[in-house]
């Protein structure tokens, strides 16, 4: 009995290991949806390697989903195992209770039984035909009483000796269980691993396709502000640059379009920074700011300038902070596409008017420094 005891150690140290059961569960979840957004929203690099390698990170993860099924299958039935286990354990505990009663009330009846043996009961006459009858008649009822003590008993052994059959082998299972548990886990970390690897590959090789699309890109913009700066064909000896600017809206993209045709104005007497929505417009000069809105320019800033010009900025998506003394550099507003450019692409129209006066073309002015 005391050695049946001491072997539940091995039932509760299995237990033990059940932090790294959900360990394990969040690390096939996490990774799955890691595969799972990656391999739905790559870009189409159209090359058959990112196909294949696409192909090896769903195959991974199917895998690593089949291993994850095997293991979970494994740990319930371990779980369900250690729960029976448990079980039988409470009603060994009570058989036990129950045996130590009854052996009790055995041991006090032998006793009572052997110190009364041959003593007269009290209060009969036993030379009396009655008396010796009443004496049978309680030492029968006495008799019977033992008996059903007896009779409990030797069903509560039986079944004491049953159940400790069931925990022995619940605990057999229990270690095989065990056994498989360590198999199907060192597997899933196994599928795991490939699965990362399969996906770490496939990042890396997709990395290298939009590291190569945006050198592209820029190879791209580069190539076109150079033919700005040509003016296609066009000469900006004499034209009016300002100076002492500072860009107005860095890394937007744009080229010259002073004078391309315009169905609200006529004509285009600016220049289109391209950029994405909410990108900072920057003050070219320090000076004075006043915001504007409505017709053509939708949300937009007259900046007159301490430089005695004036620049325009239209097309603002928001402001930043209203009419004020701004520094060289400072925010005035985010790119958007108000006013007659709604619909279109976000961009700011910026214009140069020297001394306050005409527009001038301000490609020569920003082509510089942005």
């Amino acid at each position: 009995m005391k050695q049946e005891r001491r072997r539940k150690g091995t039932h509760r140290t299995a237990r033990a290991g059940a932090p790294g059961r959900r360990t394990a569960s969040r690390r096939v979840a996490a990774l799955c949806a890691g595969l799972a957004l990656l391999v739905t929203s790559a870009p189409g690099a159209g090359a058959a390697e990112i196909d294949d390698l696409r192909t090896a990170v769903v195959s991974a993860r199917q895998a690593a989903t089949e291993a994850t099924l095997r293991y979970m299958d494994a740990v319930n039935e371990l779980e369900g195992l250690e729960v029976r286990i448990a079980e039988t354990e409470r009603d060994i505990g009570v058989s036990e209770a129950t045996i130590a009663r009854l052996g009790d009330l055995a041991r006090d009846r032998a006793v009572t039984a052997y110190v009364t043996r041959g003593v007269e009961i009290g209060g009969l006459d036993l030379g009396r035909p009655l008396d010796r009858l009443r004496r049978q008649k309680l030492l029968e009822q006495a008799n019977a009483r033992d008996n059903a003590a007896v009779q409990e008993l030797g069903t509560a052994v039986a079944a004491l000796a049953a159940r400790e059959r069931a925990l022995r082998t619940l605990r057999a299972r229990a270690a095989e269980s065990r056994d498989r548990l360590a198999v199907e886990q060192a597997q899933l970390d196994q599928q795991l691993t490939a699965a990362q690897s399969a996906l770490a590959e496939f990042e890396e090789r997709i990395r290298r396709e939009e590291a190569a699309r945006q050198e592209r890109e820029r190879a791209r913009l580069a190539a076109q502000q150079a033919a700005g700066r040509r003016g296609n064909g066009q000469t900006y000896d004499g034209a009016y640059v300002a100076t002492g600017l500072v860009c107005p809206l860095p890394g937007a993209s744009f080229i010259d379009s002073w004078g391309f045709p315009r169905a609200t104005t006529g004509w285009h007497q600016g220049v289109d920074l391209m950029a994405p929505r909410g990108t900072p417009n920057r003050a070219v000069v320090s000076g004075r700011v006043q915001m504007m809105s409505g017709g053509t320019s939708g949300l937009g800033a007259f900046l007159y300038g301490d430089d005695g010009n004036l620049y325009y900025y239209f097309h603002f998506d928001a402001y930043q902070g209203g009419a004020r003394q701004v520094a060289q550099g400072e925010v005035i507003g985010y790119v958007g596409n108000t006013g007659d450019a709604s619909g279109g692409a976000t961009h700011t129209h910026f214009e140069v008017h020297p001394g306050g006066g005409a527009a001038v073309n301000p490609y020569p002015s920003v082509v510089g420094i942005c």
